[in-house]
């Protein structure tokens, strides 16, 4: 139980494997590791800037009303339709680790000079990474601190796209 609970906490970040370092910039799928005394978890996320989900909701709710979707479009326009929140810049993603097949909404990821900090909302509590990105975003290393203040080294990479 308390090694499912790490790996929630896990699905927050990304591993340092050398292989395959895609071109700069967040956007797109990692490897991560979390290493604790237990041992390590692996894992795998999936970033996208905020403003591309945003746009992704407003075409499917266009798509919805276009086609005749009643109830269901009207009740996403309401929730569109609500004022916009001053933090939606950043990235937003989901990750999941090997202890399980849930994958947790990744609130926010932000960069700013070298410094990363990422929130996961896991079923038990926020899970915050804190640590550094390298200058080309294709790798991090840093601490996680799980909702009950357990703190485990974090390392990721970003992978290629395949050919």
């Amino acid at each position: 139980m308390r090694l499912q609970s790490l790996a929630l906490a896990a699905a927050c970040f990304l591993i340092s494997l050398p292989a395959g370092a895609n071109a700069k910039g967040v956007v797109g799928l990692w490897r991560f590791d979390i290493i604790n005394t237990a041992g390590t978890t692996l894992g795998a996320m999936s970033i996208q800037p905020r403003e591309r989900v945003l746009r992704q909701a407003e075409e499917q709710l266009r798509w919805a009303e276009a086609k005749g979707r009643g109830e269901e479009a009207a009740r996403a326009a309401a929730q569109s339709s609500a004022p916009p929140q001053p933090a939606l810049s950043g990235y937003t993603g989901f990750a999941m680790t090997d202890q399980g097949g849930h994958a947790l909404p990744i609130e926010s990821l932000t960069i700013d000079n070298g410094a990363m900090i990422m929130v996961v909302n896991s079923p038990r509590g926020l899970v915050i990474f804190r640590g550094t990105i390298d200058e080309n975003e294709t790798r991090f290393d840093g601490k996680l601190t799980y909702y009950n203040g357990n703190v485990y080294t974090m390392r990721g990479v970003k992978q290629a796209r395949l050919p």
